[in-house]
């Protein structure tokens, strides 16, 4: 039992941290972002809370495992390749809907896929549930930058 309260706890932590920064955004969703052009495939809006719910969780025992490992050859290195998608994936909301900031929002989140594709490369071998935790976030996030693309150019 022990042996889940660390992983518990960076998951609640990451949930929580997701929850102010929509608690902080909701009112540019609820207003300016709906009233703009949005590309095929955007899924309705309801769903972008459950995604990230999910996604969270992974990336938060993705984040775990590197934590519990930054002893270990290049530990420390990829800890400050993960701390740094975190802060590119947790500012994403306020670049986007705070700042209204389209084109910005692409270069953001390009910037996090790459991040993503970096830890999970650099993970692949040593630190295998860690890749394999990255990668749902990789997806959607790479579904997301087409969002953001989408909704750039149409705007």
């Amino acid at each position: 039992m022990k042996k889940y309260i660390g992983p518990a706890a960076m998951i609640a932590v990451f949930e929580a941290i997701s929850s102010l920064i929509g608690l902080a955004t909701r009112s540019e969703i609820s207003g300016w972002y709906q009233a703009l052009a949005k590309p095929p495939l955007n899924p309705p809006d309801w769903l972008f809370p459950v995604m990230w719910t999910v996604l969270y969780a992974l990336i938060a025992l993705a984040g775990w495992v590197i934590i519990k490992h930054r002893a270990s050859t290049g530990g420390r290195r990829l800890l400050l390749l993960f701390g740094i998608y975190m802060a590119f994936n947790w500012t994403w909301s306020f670049v986007f809907f705070i700042g209204h900031q389209l084109l910005g929002g692409v270069i953001w989140i390009s910037i996090m896929n790459i991040l993503t594709m970096a830890i999970i490369g650099y993970s692949w071998r040593t630190l295998r549930p860690a890749a394999l935790l990255m990668l749902p976030p990789l997806f959607w996030t790479l579904f997301a930058m087409y969002l953001n693309t989408g909704v750039w150019l149409l705007n």
